[in-house]
């Protein structure tokens, strides 16, 4: 119940990470910040250090060759954070 409490605290702030997936995803994500779709209306904000971010957005398959890059990203994020 608290991190609900939390997140509603002010907008999500998402840092991508391409872990080998093709190029169709990363236009996927570029697309959502396109007027068409545009999910800064929201408040849903890509940043670029996962430093700043709430949640991480893994795209592509995690091989034994990315998850060692993924856990070090995702130590690098301020906690509480959501990976998804």
């Amino acid at each position: 119940m608290g991190w609900r409490l939390w997140s509603l605290k002010r907008s999500v702030w998402v840092f991508h990470v391409n872990a080998g997936a093709c190029n169709n995803c990363d236009i996927e994500v570029v697309d959502l910040l396109t007027p068409r779709f545009d999910v800064e209306l929201f408040g849903i904000r890509l940043v670029g250090s996962p430093r700043q971010a709430d949640a991480l957005l893994v795209t592509g398959v995690g091989t034994r060759q990315a998850i060692r890059r993924l856990q070090e990203v995702y130590m690098q994020t301020a906690r509480p954070c959501v990976m998804f």
